[in-house]
């Protein structure tokens, strides 16, 4: 064998060699990309505790929308919480669902757009549960919670009773708009702060967080690998 033919089997077994590297490297990867995907649905954004927690308010308030339908001023509100229930939980199991579709094989750049989107529609989510809830959890659940559990109607508790209702729940229907006001002005000055990013973590669930660190243990791993 003279001394190309050993720089050219040197050249293969280099090539071999690199070949090799790139797969084991790969390999781990998508391992540790697996091990990421199984905490963040550990982390999900409904658990079994949510998911049961959820459920028996669908049930309640299912059940007391039937026992007093026709009774519009029970009704109403009862079938008002319903519907918000169902929404909210809708949404929540979505998300949760398209965090969990997140293939962390792929660039980390691409990762990192998908998450930015799921984060955003996740905090986007959370205002108008908070914007619409504060008008339903405040007047129609007392209502429905006196009136479901001691069997008490509020709207005759008090001749003023009627009109403290009404006035609560135009202030509610109000405070929306205004809110959504101050949140767009609000929002240009703290955008990239680091209260800014606080709040947007706790708003969108541990599952959204512990994916945003696995994606940097990812993309530091993704370094190591042979080019």
């Amino acid at each position: 064998m003279d001394l190309d033919d050993l720089k050219t089997e040197w050249a293969r077994r280099d090539q071999q060699l690199v070949d090799a590297l790139r797969l084991n490297a790969r390999l781990a990867q998508d391992t540790l990309a697996m091990q990421h995907q199984d905490r963040i649905r550990r982390a999900g954004a409904m658990g079994w505790f949510g998911m049961a927690f959820w459920l028996l308010f669908l049930i309640g308030f299912g059940a007391f929308t039937a026992h007093h339908f026709g009774e519009w001023k029970f009704f109403l509100p009862g079938a008002a919480l319903q519907i918000w229930t169902i929404v909210m939980g809708v949404l929540t199991i979505r998300e949760r669902e398209a965090l969990r579709a997140v293939d962390f094989g792929l660039p980390p750049v691409e990762i990192q757009a998908r998450l930015a989107s799921l984060r955003m529609q996740r905090a986007r989510t959370f205002l108008w549960a908070f914007l619409t809830g504060q008008i339903l959890w405040w007047v129609p659940f007392v209502i429905v919670l006196f009136k479901g559990l001691l069997g008490v109607d509020l709207y005759r508790a008090s001749p003023f009773m009627p009109t403290f209702i009404a006035w609560n729940l135009v202030v509610g229907v109000a405070f929306i708009p205004a809110a959504l006001l101050v949140g767009r002005w609000v929002r240009p000055r703290l955008a990239g702060t680091r209260l800014s990013n606080t709040v947007l973590n706790m708003l969108t669930g541990a599952d959204l967080a512990e994916a945003r660190a696995a994606l940097g243990r990812i993309a530091r791993f993704q370094q190591e690998i042979p080019a």
